[in-house]
């Protein structure tokens, strides 16, 4: 076996292994191993299949997009459309100019994805054809929706490259840092939102989370049997 194949084998188990997860428990994973920000992907939410609401999940490793306005002639322009490059099993992850009122993904990108095997879409941006998405039961998490579509406004110009994702405004101290996404990296989205493991740290990761799941579960079961916040949080997470 090749050391691609076998870092695609580790890759699948360890995916399997982050489905048990919640986007928060691998939030607490990531901030104990003193990754910044716990890997959030600031002011996203789900739009689709319900808005904020539900089940929903998504685990796959990431294909990033980005977004350039359309006015923009000097930057690059892929060689094939985004959902048509992105392979089968994966989560598409956009970056848009900040400060637009469009969407960068809509109804057609929901249906050609779904088709394909995509697993969702990530998009630091508008989305909009809600209704279309949750038709599909397809996963769409965004910073915003609107009526208004792509090409009047943006365009894709590199696909699979490093992104970073910056909050939408500041009210921390210290500032909450930049996420930057690299093909390779995994993202997890449920209903609390949106997180990346880095492609290096996923066995860790998995493992951390597990740890703190396993922690919580014994801090409940003594909520539910009537003792106090404090004793319990002292007994478990110390």
């Amino acid at each position: 076996m090749s050391a691609s194949n076998a870092d695609d084998d580790l890759v699948g188990s360890d995916l399997s292994a982050l489905r048990q997860s919640s986007a928060c428990e691998i939030s607490d994973a990531l901030l104990k191993l003193g990754a910044a920000n716990g890997g959030l992907l600031p002011d996203l939410k789900m739009y689709s299949p319900d808005l904020e609401a539900g089940p929903h999940k998504i685990v796959g490793r990431v294909f990033t997009v980005k977004m350039v306005l359309a006015s923009d002639t000097t930057s690059p322009k892929p060689d094939a459309h985004f959902v048509d490059a992105c392979p089968r099993g994966s989560v598409i992850v956009i970056s848009a100019p900040r400060g637009l009122k469009s969407a960068c993904w809509g109804g057609l990108m929901s249906t050609a994805a779904s088709v394909k095997g995509v697993l969702g879409a990530v998009v630091d941006g508008g989305c909009r054809d809600l209704t279309e998405h949750r038709e599909l039961g397809f996963p769409v998490f965004a910073r915003n929706h609107s009526t208004l579509g792509q090409g009047t406004f943006t365009r894709p110009s590199e696909l699979n490259i490093p992104i970073t994702i910056n909050p939408q405004t500041q009210h921390s101290d210290p500032p909450f840092q930049p996420v930057t996404i690299k093909p390779g990296d995994v993202v997890v989205c449920d209903v609390d939102g949106c997180v990346v493991v880095p492609q290096g740290r996923i066995k860790e990761v998995v493992e951390q989370a597990a740890k703190v799941r396993e922690v919580d579960e014994k801090i409940r079961l003594d909520l539910l049997a009537g003792k106090g916040v404090a004793e319990s949080f002292k007994k478990w997470r110390t």
